[in-house]
């Protein structure tokens, strides 16, 4: 009994007890009845839970799980919204800003205006009076301001289009590194199914040898082998096992690898789904070698149309969209660097108050009119500008070399798809000629026709022919991913 069925009889288990347990009886408490439902309701639901996830976690499900909660991919995430921020803070700088400044003055002396003696004399006033009001000695001020940039020279829409344009970059670098992840999951999914294979064969492999050995021995026994053939068998039976547990550790490790990108406790063991139909080690092996000769091709030509198609979505990659995102912020940023040496106005208004009694009004509005221009800065802006202009073409010029090397990618992966097409068939042909080999042999040596070292030699080529079988069934899979992160469509 598997674990789906397991499960399956759990949960019918459970909605048994629960129609026994909620069925009317005599005298019983409704309240009572209705807290039993609930409680048992809850434990249906639970081994539903559990009869679902027995069926195990598919490649698009890790996937998902590895979206969600790669750190990676998240600090991309927030470098994304942090220049989102920043574009909206370029936008910003064509609004109003508003200041106030407020100070107080304290001095020593109040301040007086010495109108002089004679002119005193003739108008009757006093020879001084108090400049601020009677007795006062500080100086309140307070300063408000709303200034508006009228004309920048360009600088405030440049700076605009070079945030705007850091946006597109971080959304590319983000898509970047979505792609990288799912091609590692999925490596590392293939990885855990390679090492489970693995771990099947060399399995196996013991548990042929361990039959071997105990053949010899007991031929030993009856005087039909001599000790070195024990010793022999003896030998390949713990090189076997050492292969086991270096299996067994390589199984850990995948497991390891592919649970910490889907930030998981790296022990983590769930039940993975095969990605194709791979046999098992039971097979009839001669069936399937015949099926896949059948369709088998050893045509290694290259369809030109096919990946004349497949780089021309390749041309679309988030790689290529990030460095024409970034020359597109360094063409911005050299004509804002060029706009500080352009004409920069500025208009306000506001309100002034100054705290002297003596003063009317004390309180009045202001209007402001700034023009800088810088005549001169004996050529530093120009060239900042003019270097900021080499970033741009150094960074054209690395594109169109990633273009060369995107187109190169997607060839290679797809002879490497196609090579692994070719493989397949020819490795079950050989699991099959391997398996029937092992069988004969044994059978042989058990009729004392064959020698000892014939079946070691012969279990050996059948354990290198699964290796090479479960290998080229992984690879091909894997090429298949690697090629669609080649076009940038996995």
């Amino acid at each position: 009994m598997n674990s789906i069925q397991r499960a399956d009889a759990k949960v019918a288990r459970s909605k048994d007890v629960s129609r026994r347990l909620t069925s009317p009886r005599k005298g019983g408490d409704p309240v009572d009845r209705i807290v039993r439902a609930i409680i048992l309701s809850s434990i249906v639901i639970l081994f539903s839970s559990l009869a679902h996830s027995a069926q195990g976690e598919g490649l698009d499900q890790a996937l998902g799980i590895a979206l969600r909660m790669n750190d990676g991919l998240q600090s991309k995430q927030a470098f994304s919204v942090a220049a989102g921020s920043e574009l909206d803070a370029a936008k910003r700088a064509r609004l109003p800003t508003v200041s106030t400044q407020n100070y107080n003055f304290f001095l020593t002396n109040s301040p007086t205006v010495n109108l002089g003696s004679k002119a005193s004399s003739n108008t009757g006033l006093p020879h001084y009076f108090p400049a601020l009001g009677p007795n006062q000695n500080d100086i309140p001020l307070s300063l408000t301001l709303a200034t508006v940039p009228l004309y920048t020279g360009g600088k405030l829409l440049r700076d605009i289009d070079a945030a705007g344009h850091r946006v597109s970059t971080q959304k590319s670098e983000e898509s970047r590194t979505a792609l990288d992840l799912k091609l590692v999951v999925a490596e590392s999914y293939v990885g855990v199914l390679r090492a489970r294979r693995n771990l099947d064969v060399a399995k196996s492999n013991v548990k042929q040898l361990s039959s071997f050995a105990k053949d010899v021995k007991t031929r030993r026994e009856q005087g039909l082998a001599i000790r070195s053939d024990d010793l022999a068998a003896e030998v390949s039976l713990r090189n076997a096992q050492i292969a086991e547990i270096q299996a067994t550790n390589g199984l850990k490790t995948a497991w390891a690898t592919y649970n910490r990108y889907l930030a998981r406790p790296l022990s983590t063991v769930v039940e993975l789904d095969e990605l194709t139909n791979v046999p098992a080690m039971d097979a009839d092996w001669r069936a399937l070698a015949q099926r896949a000769m059948e369709t088998k091709s050893d045509s290694m030509d290259v369809k030109e149309d096919e990946l004349t198609a497949m780089i021309s979505i390749a041309m679309r990659r988030p790689e290529l969209a990030s460095l024409t995102s970034q020359a597109l912020v360094f063409g911005a940023q050299a004509e804002s660097t060029l706009a500080n040496i352009r004409p920069q106005v500025n208009i306000g208004g506001g309100f002034a108050f100054l705290g002297a009694t003596g003063l009317a009004p004390q309180g009045n509005g202001i209007v402001t009119l700034s023009a800088n221009w810088t005549l001169t800065d004996s050529g530093v802006t120009r060239r900042r500008a003019a270097a900021i202009r080499q970033r741009e073409f150094a960074t054209l010029k690395q594109r169109a070399d990633l273009e060369a090397d995107i187109a190169l990618q997607v060839r290679t992966r797809w002879l490497d798809l196609q090579t692994a097409h070719m493989r397949v068939p020819v490795a079950s042909v050989a699991v099959a000629e391997a398996e029937e080999n092992n069988s004969v042999l044994t059978d042989r040596y058990r009729h004392e026709v064959s020698t000892y070292t014939e079946v070691l030699d012969a279990e050996n080529r059948r354990i290198l022919s699964l290796t090479n079988f479960y290998n080229a069934l992984y690879d091909e899979s894997l090429a298949f991913f690697r090629l669609r992160r080649a076009i940038g469509d996995l």
